[in-house]
């Protein structure tokens, strides 16, 4: 691998790094929304995740083969710095990985508890319906004397 190859997967991995930190930050801030009943701000919150990941996708094509390259090289040839990007990338996926899956369980606890709410309202839409329809609205229920 050329020094130029390892200088430009650095920079790549440099960039990968600060995504993911903006990544790991929306996370966070997406967990704080969740007590909250801001819909709007975690949806803006949840896209502008989606357009980092999408992102990094992007590098990650960019950045393949040079990264095989790298991780195919001897273990005397590698790169300190890159071995610290990684090492950084790889801590910060974990967490990320880790506050989505709680992010997750909170919105499906969430998503359950309004489905439970929606049934319930919908029981009593159809018991007042039904109520309705049993009791005849007639003048022939009415005494003709009043």
């Amino acid at each position: 691998m050329s020094k130029s190859d390892v200088e430009k997967l650095s920079e790549l991995l440099k960039k990968e790094l600060e995504i993911f930190e903006e990544i790991l930050k929306l996370t966070g801030e997406q967990a704080k929304l969740l007590g909250t009943d801001d819909i709007e701000t975690l949806n803006s919150s949840l896209e502008k995740r989606q357009g980092l990941i999408d992102k990094i996708n992007g590098l990650h094509q960019e950045s393949s083969d040079l990264m095989q390259s790298y991780v195919s090289s001897p273990q005397g040839q590698k790169d300190a710095v890159i071995e610290d990007y990684r090492k950084r990338i790889k801590k910060i996926i974990k967490t990320c990985a880790e506050q989505s899956k709680e992010n997750m369980d909170e919105i499906k606890l969430k998503a359950e508890a309004q489905t439970e709410k929606i049934e319930k309202q919908s029981a009593k839409r159809k018991g007042i319906g039904g109520y309705a329809q049993a009791v005849p609205n007639t003048p022939e229920m009415f005494d003709k004397k009043t």
